[in-house]
This record gives C-alpha cells, structure tokens and sequence, in this order.
C-alpha cells in the first residue's frame, strides 16, 4: 500500500511557475512570499522597525532636551529661592526703617542704639513661616535649608541656603547668608545724626555654578534618569 501511494505521488505533476504568479495576482497579499525575506511580513518589519542609528539620534534628541529642562528647571528653583529671601529683608529693612524713625520722633537715640546686634525680626507683627527662632551658637548643619533663624552667640540673622549649588560667598560651608544690625551714624556741624541699618556680614552672590560644573551635573542626573 506504501509502494502504491508514492508512486501515485510521483505522478503528480509539478506546480508550474504560471500557476504560482496566477495564484499571486488573485491574492496580492500573498505576492512575493514564495520567498522568505521577501514576503509581506518582512517588508512590514522593514517599514515599522528601527536601526540602530535612529535609536541613538531619538535617545540623543531625548538627552539633550532634558539638559535644557533640568537646567531650566534648577534656574527657576534658585531665582525662587533667592526672590524669598530678598523680600523677607526687605519687609525687615522696611520694619527697621520705621522703628528708626519712631526713635528719632520720640528723641529716644539711646533705644535706637540699642537695636545694634539685635534680632530684626522682633520688628515684625508676624515673622515668615520658615524662620525658626533664636538659638545659642546652634549647629548650621542641623538647621533645614530654606529656614531663617538668629544666631544669639554672633548675634547674626542667617539664612540657610537650599540650592547651595547657585550661591557663592556668605559665611562659607553649610550656604549661609548672615545679616547683622549695626548704627550707622554721622556727625554735622549742628549735631550728630543716627540710624540703624540690615546689612550682611559677607558678601554673597545668587548664580549659576561654572559652566563645566553645571555640565557634568546635568550629565550625571540624565545618567541618573537612564540608569547609565
């Protein structure tokens, strides 16, 4: 029986090449499949697929825009930080002046002297949300950043930075900007004129960091966001 069904098989005749490229033009969606690597399938593949030199143009496009928003995005933090800062003194320079001015109405040059070295937030009806109080000689590590609190041991107003990154001069490590009362007072011919000034202890300056710094930390957070 074996014998017989492979003769028949045998006599079967082959298919031609016509009847294939007939077959192909009533189906258009089988064209081309007589040969693997040019069926339907590969050339949807083709069509849809990446190369490795787009991958690395798309992953390099996607860096080179979070630089610019992680840049972006720190710059903001920081005119934040430093726009805060400068309106607490200037309501306490504000304060200052108008306390000043109550001494010399009333004459009371002795109360005005004795506002040097104090703490200026007294001056005020409400103190800021992120001023902390008074402390004797307290850690400068152990304060938050962003946090306001007065120094009694240097009778200094300070300021912990938290974006240290974009601020420079102050009192040195942890960021800090100090800020201290003094008289100022100047002498005339008919008499001696007084008052009572917020200024810093060191100079200090809000801005970026050097550019190949800034460069390598926007590295090293994209780094960070692709797990290099």
């Amino acid at each position: 029986m074996r014998h017989l069904c492979c003769q028949k098989l045998d006599k079967l005749p082959p298919v031609s090449y016509g009847l294939i490229k007939e077959f192909e033009t009533r189906h258009p969606r089988f064209a081309g499949s007589t040969s693997p690597s040019e069926g339907p399938l590969a050339r949807s593949w083709r069509e849809r697929g990446f190369t490795l030199l787009e991958l690395v143009v798309v992953i390099a496009v996607i860096a080179v825009l979070l630089t610019v928003a992680i840049g972006r995005l720190w710059g903001l933090q920081k005119e934040a930080e430093a726009t805060a800062m400068e309106q607490v003194l200037g309501t306490l320079r504000s304060a200052l002046g108008m306390k000043v001015a109550s001494d010399l109405v009333n004459d009371d040059i002795a109360d005005l002297r004795r506002l040097a070295g104090s703490n200026p937030m007294r001056e005020l009806a409400q103190t800021p949300k992120n001023y902390l109080g008074a402390f004797d000689g307290v850690n400068p590590a152990s304060i938050p950043g962003g946090h306001w609190y007065f120094d009694r041991h240097s009778r200094m107003l300070i300021y912990r930075v938290r974006n240290r990154d974009y601020f420079s001069g102050g009192l040195g490590s942890p960021a800090r900007a100090g800020f201290m009362i003094r008289i100022a007072a100047a002498r005339y011919a008919h008499g001696e004129a007084v008052g009572a000034v917020l200024v810093a202890v060191a100079p200090y300056r809000w801005g970026p960091r050097r550019a190949a710094e800034r460069t390598q930390g926007m590295i090293w957070s994209i780094g960070r966001i692709f797990g290099f």
